[in-house]
């Protein structure tokens, strides 16, 4: 380990809804933070305007360059939510909206390259966006330079590169024979880079837009998933995270492969491992959903578990991945009654997460894996203790909070760190980075208690869905 003294790393994670950016120490101490929400409208569509994201720069920084002495920043490192695509032209300018993975337009493409090629993580992923463009969109494909993920877009911001970013080339976001396959032109996606790579410096340009100084390295990081993976630690056979963010799902580090449809498999970073993950369409979407229908997601905690209405809700307000993946899936609630009110529904949208969760917990456990350590919880659903207690009480997993709530920027921290030899390995970096803040225990009494609750929610979705 080097002895950088008031060193800061410039970390970005381009979520699903709020675009987040930090100044952390190397000793995981976040310095500084800003937020920024997107300017999006309630729409079938998802999609990110070009000003989206530079608004989202231009906001954030000059909060979080304000005061700084430009050499204490010594790296930075950029994720973000996918899939999702922008087709850019040679000058970097977006040809069209970027369109992500809850676009309903795309939905057909997912279902064609389904019986294409058979599995999940190709047919759900960016090629079918990349299909709908040349399909639909035939001049802005044809017109189309690159093809950039959203954080690639960023990077390009930052350094005037075109690039193509993954936590590991095992788990490539395409490649030129599925791109092929799929009758895709494999020479309008970048080269792509590993995690740790370097993959440019800030540029003029950028510092001219946003006030970010030039010369400063910009490393590879990936997508969000593979950030919250390591700013959670779960770099161990049965160690977990959760992302509870706008979406989310559950992702567990074991080492042996999986083969079930319901879930996705993949190399994971650390060699000889696997990154078995469920994952989940709408979590944190679906109490911004009842918070628009309600007035506010908001509540005061129930003062017990116990007391919650047996009302049951299933978050399938865009389709669903896992056990599903079935984008025409819809959201139901069950055993309204009129004695209800507003608080037991807003409670029950609450519940339903944390059932799904418990679904796709479930589904990982029958393939013969062992969640052996508490469940690390990122996003912004570690904010309410409540509902973290809500569940380890639905799923009977013990639950871990950290020191921020931000595992992804945690991680581009370290990937940062260990490019600029603060620490010599990720191992060391996460061991010495990570601080548990607390750890929530499941009560017995509320688990048996949410049973009955999770029989009525998976007869349901058997019998919508399944049968």
């Amino acid at each position: 380990m080097s002895d950088h003294r008031n060193t800061y790393y410039l970390v970005i994670d381009a979520g699903t809804t709020r675009f987040k950016v930090a100044l952390i120490t190397p000793e995981g101490k976040v310095h500084k933070k800003a937020d920024h929400h997107y300017s999006q409208k309630p729409t079938n569509f998802h999609i990110y305007t070009p000003g989206d994201f530079i608004d989202s720069l231009k906001h954030t920084f000059g909060i979080i360059l304000k005061d700084i002495n430009h050499p204490q920043i010594r790296g930075i490192g950029v994720t973000g939510h996918g899939p999702t695509l922008i087709p850019v032209s040679k000058d970097g300018k977006p040809l069209y909206t970027a369109i992500g993975y809850l676009d309903e337009r795309v939905s057909q493409y997912v279902k064609r390259l389904k019986s294409m090629f058979g599995d999940n993580l190709t047919s759900s992923m960016y090629i079918p966006i990349a299909l709908y463009f040349k399909e639909e969109h035939p001049d802005t494909y044809q017109k189309t330079y690159r093809f950039l993920q959203s954080f690639d877009y960023i990077n390009y911001l930052l350094t005037g590169n075109f690039c193509s970013t993954s936590s590991d080339l095992g788990i490539s976001p395409w490649t030129n024979s599925t791109l092929e396959s799929a009758g895709l032109d494999p020479d309008k996606f970048s080269r792509i880079y590993g995690m740790g790579v370097t993959i440019g410096e800030t540029s003029q340009n950028a510092f001219e837009l946003f006030g970010i100084p030039p010369g400063i390295p910009v490393h590879s990081v990936g997508i969000d998933f593979a950030a919250a993976i390591l700013g959670t630690g779960a770099l161990d056979r049965g160690k977990s995270c959760e992302r509870a963010g706008s979406s989310g799902g559950i992702n567990l580090c074991w080492d042996k492969p999986v083969d079930d449809p319901r879930l996705l498999c993949y190399s994971h970073f650390k060699k000889t491992l696997y990154n078995i993950a469920a994952i989940t369409s709408t979590s944190g979407r679906a109490l911004q959903w009842i918070g628009k229908i309600c007035g506010s997601f908001k509540v005061s905690p129930p003062k017990s578990l116990t007391e919650l209405k047996k009302i049951i809700f299933l978050p399938y307000l865009k389709g669903e991945r896992t056990p599903l993946w079935n984008p025409k899936a819809s959201g139901l609630f069950f055993g309204l009654r009129d004695e209800h009110t507003r608080r037991d529904i807003i409670l029950s949208v609450y519940t339903g997460i944390c059932l799904s969760v418990r679904d796709c917990i479930e589904i990982i456990e029958e393939n013969g894996c062992e969640f052996t350590d508490p469940v690390a919880i990122t996003g912004w659903g570690a904010k309410i203790e409540w509902f973290v207690k809500l569940k380890a009480a639905v799923t009977g997993k013990r639950y871990m909070l950290l020191q921020t709530e931000d595992g992804e920027l945690l991680g581009c921290m370290i990937v940062c760190a260990v490019n600029d030899r603060f620490y010599n390995t990720i191992e060391e970096a996460v061991s010495s980075v990570l601080k548990v803040k607390k750890i929530v225990e499941p009560d017995p009494n509320e688990y048996e208690y949410f049973a009955d609750f999770y029989e009525k929610y998976k007869r349901l979705r058997k019998i919508l869905y399944e049968e």
